[in-house]
């Protein structure tokens, strides 16, 4: 039964009643946003195309630019979609969610793509810029170089690189979350359990991050410099062109540099991309695309978990932002390597094969130095005498490899068109872990923490120990078809078959784990009730192996629960302006919670976890996105869940229940030639967790009341070839709390001003 909670009050409604009546009140304010952009429908399929123009359709050397068609790029049946160059906020087809191409209204499950023009809109440089700003995801900051996702109440543990599940480490911090989007067309978040395309059943979202292709056989280089008020700088050179004269064999390189200091004092980070594409077409029915990229990530004097929560005398803490418990030796660098491979045949106008193949190779070396409180040794806030001290040094090297083979297609039965596809994948990874020996004793104390600056010597490592071998992997089936049972009605049924098995030593644990033939059913419906709204349902189960441990050291079972969803979705008549109102209701068991801050026996400072028993979450979640007028372009999006177990306790309070965020762009061509200006706000309601005063023993709920960022922008061309641009962020300068566990703090960026200069030619 659906049950949500506002204003701390709740209500147990009639599940169906309740969910038609709520989404047709809600998506009121979002169907009518959609239905005034049908006034300028017309104008806006009538607006010429940019400089990609559908000249990648197979080549350019078979299709010439049109200049009457919507600005999409489109290529072939392989489902690939270019939002690049397109100055759209809106794509006309994913297929994320169950592997079939379909549009935002077939799709029965709520989808938010953050296409190539916002992230430029945002100035977002890494993935977890592009998060921050994306409806209904949460972000928090573990420290210097480690970040947390949320959605619905839930972590997020499941990414995609162009549809291949991808192991991202976020103990380790092998650099993931922070991918250059230099690389990279758009992402994709499909919200709900998608085990049908990703394996784990996870019931919180999966991010799929979308590569730029050799999608152009014309010579275009784009150059950008920009820096911030911290001292960050970075250069970037983007150049496509044709490798042969026909056009059917193009390229495309990538290479960007940032460097500087950030808020935190002392801090350094940069990053080093260079990215690498060629596409071949071979013949009238297939591409081949192969390519590279190398990212080194470099975080110096960097933190190891945040800055200490209590003082001496039981009170909370409360430093200045830019505070900084490190030591000047501390790094947490790292390396990701990507070589992959694709193959797309078309058989006919109606059947495709693709094959996709991913090697990837990751490391980090860390040095750190953790902070932690033990017993009543915290900061004295008259001394400024430091608790606890722990040095840290290993290297972690992971290696994965991942393939995935799919058909796709459409075919006639009973007097209708239907689609269908069938697929399998292959994934494997290999992490170990070695760590440094460190002095037990001999460790210095600080001796004033409100006067540190960094400076405590880099102790003596001893022997190199191999501490993890792990090694996991997972294979699957999967097929699914969309059946239109009538013009308006359509049913997806969809299924997957996996094996998972984990083996190897953690810590000198084994770690050994199997679970064969997981068979994960799929289901959604969706009605058309006129060309521009449709209502749909959809049901997956849940089924996720899980990394965490409990006191003993044993793996907790893995996840099993079911999602439930129910929602309208509506576009405008040339797909430029979509919004959706999604409800869902989520259930699980076995997840993973923290055990009370205990520590897991045998190590020295790896957290425990229980599986908690009935975890629910149930929520609304509302998204308008696209372009409103002829000079306006949004995008909005509202949620709201309660996320319990089954004794009514609340779990994941690390995270927001509410948050709004919205974004905007508005030409002003019309009064100030060649300038747009943009804005935005995001607003959570507060976040918290339950942590023992080390001073009074007692566990007290520690926080981060209401938060709102407001952010704009401006950009001007001063002629067809160059522009500037400049972000402000966190426009009021406000003070918060952007960690979730809070046993540690861990604060977000203040006002910051990036300024942007780009070149094309």
């Amino acid at each position: 039964m659906f049950m949500i909670t506002h204003s701390r009050k709740q209500y147990k409604p009639n599940p169906l009643s309740w969910c038609v009546k709520r989404t047709m009140h809600l998506s009121a304010i979002a169907s009518l946003a959609v239905s005034s952009s049908m006034i300028h429908a017309e104008v806006s399929q009538q607006q010429p195309i940019n400089d990609n123009g559908i000249e990648i359709n197979r080549g350019d050397n078979r299709s010439e630019p049109s200049t009457t068609l919507p600005t999409i790029v489109v290529m072939a049946e392989t489902n690939k979609q270019v939002t690049e160059n397109t100055d759209s906020y809106t794509i006309p087809v994913t297929s994320s969610a169950t592997g079939m191409g379909l549009s935002a209204k077939e799709t029965p499950q709520a989808v938010s793509v953050v296409t190539n023009q916002q992230i430029k809109d945002q100035n977002s440089t890494t993935l977890i810029d592009v998060l921050k700003r994306t409806p209904a995801i949460q972000v928090s900051s573990v420290d210097g170089a480690r970040n947390g996702l949320s959605s619905r109440g839930f972590a997020i543990n499941s990414f995609q690189i162009d549809g291949l599940n991808t192991d991202f480490v976020q103990q380790a911090a092998m650099g993931e979350y922070s991918a250059n989007t230099a690389m990279f067309d758009h992402v994709e978040i499909v919200r709900g359990a998608t085990g049908l395309m990703s394996g784990s059943g996870d019931p919180s979202a999966n991010v799929n991050l979308i590569r730029k292709r050799a999608d152009s056989s014309v010579p275009k280089t784009e150059l950008s410099a920009n820096v911030d008020r911290y001292g960050q700088y970075g250069l970037s050179v983007d150049r496509s062109q044709s490798l042969v004269e026909s056009g059917a064999v193009r390229g495309r390189v990538v290479a960007s540099y940032q460097d500087g200091d950030t808020f935190i004092d002392r801090q350094e980070l940069g990053q080093s991309l260079l990215y690498a594409t060629v596409d071949a077409d071979l013949g009238d029915s297939t591409t081949v695309s192969v390519g590279a990229s190398r990212q080194h990530n470099k975080s110096k004097s960097t933190m190891w978990g945040g800055l200490p929560n209590y003082l001496s005398d039981g009170s909370k803490a409360d430093w200045d932002t830019s505070k900084n418990g490190s030591a000047d030796w501390t790094n947490w660098d790292s390396d990701n390597t990507y070589y992959f491979a694709d193959i797309d045949h078309d058989f006919n106008a109606d059947w495709n094969l693709t094959t996709n193949a991913s090697y990837n190779e990751s490391d980090s070396s860390p040095k750190l130095l953790y902070m932690y409180a033990n017993g009543d040794q915290v900061v004295n806030p008259d001394t400024g005498l430091i608790f606890n001290l722990n040095p840290f040094h290993a290297d972690t090297e992971r290696k994965q490899f991942n393939v995935k083979s799919k058909l796709t297609g459409n075919f006639d039965a009973l007097g209708k068109t239907h689609k269908l596809i069938v697929g399998g994948s292959y994934n494997k990874s290999d992490l170990d872990t070695f760590t440094y020996k460190s002095p037990p004793d001999g460790i210095l104390p600080l001796p004033d923490f409100s006067d540190w600056d960094g400076s405590y010597p880099e102790p003596e490592w001893g022997a190199r120990n191999r501490s993890s071998d792990v090694t996991t992997k997972e294979k699957a089936i999967f097929a699914a078809t969309q059946l239109k049972l009538l013009d308006p009605l359509a049913v997806i049924l969809g299924t997957r078959v996996s094996d998972f098995e984990r083996s190897g030593v953690q810590y000198g644990r084994n770690v050994n784990t199997e679970a064969k033939h997981i068979w994960t059913p799929y289901a959604g419906i969706t009605y058309a009730i006129n060309d521009n709204h449709s209502l749909y349902t959809s049901y997956s189960d849940i089924f996720k192996p899980q990394t965490q441990r409990d006191i003993n050291g044993k793996f907790l079972d893995p996840i099993e629960g079911k999602n439930y969803e129910i929602g309208l979705k509506s576009e405008s008549d040339n797909g430029a302006l979509q919004s959706q109102v999604s409800i869902f209701r989520i259930e699980q068991d076995n997840l993973a919670q923290l055990d009370g801050g205990q520590i897991i026996h045998g190590t020295d400072l790896e957290k425990a976890y229980y599986g908690a028993k009935g975890a629910t979450s149930q929520g609304v979640e509302v998204q308008v996105s696209g372009q409103i007028s002829d000079q306006l372009q949004a995008s909005v999006g509202y949620t709201h869940f309660n996320a319990e177990d089954n004794k009514g306790k609340t779990v994941n309070t690390g995270f927001a229940d509410t948050t709004l965020n919205l974004f905007a762009t508005y030409n002003l061509d019309h009064i100030i030639p060649n300038l747009t200006i943009g804005g935005g706000v995001d607003w959570s309601n507060g976040y918290y967790g339950i942590v023992k005063n080390p001073v009074t023993k007692q566990s007290e709920k520690y926080g981060q009341e209401d938060v709102t960022l407001a952010n704009i922008m401006a950009r001007y061309s001063f002629n067809d070839n160059l522009e500037a641009q400049v972000n402000v962020n966190n426009l009021f300068n406000q003070k918060y709390l952007a960690g979730s566990t809070f046993s540690e703090l861990t604060y977000g960026e203040p006002l910051n001003v990036v300024g942007k200069l780009t070149y094309r030619f």
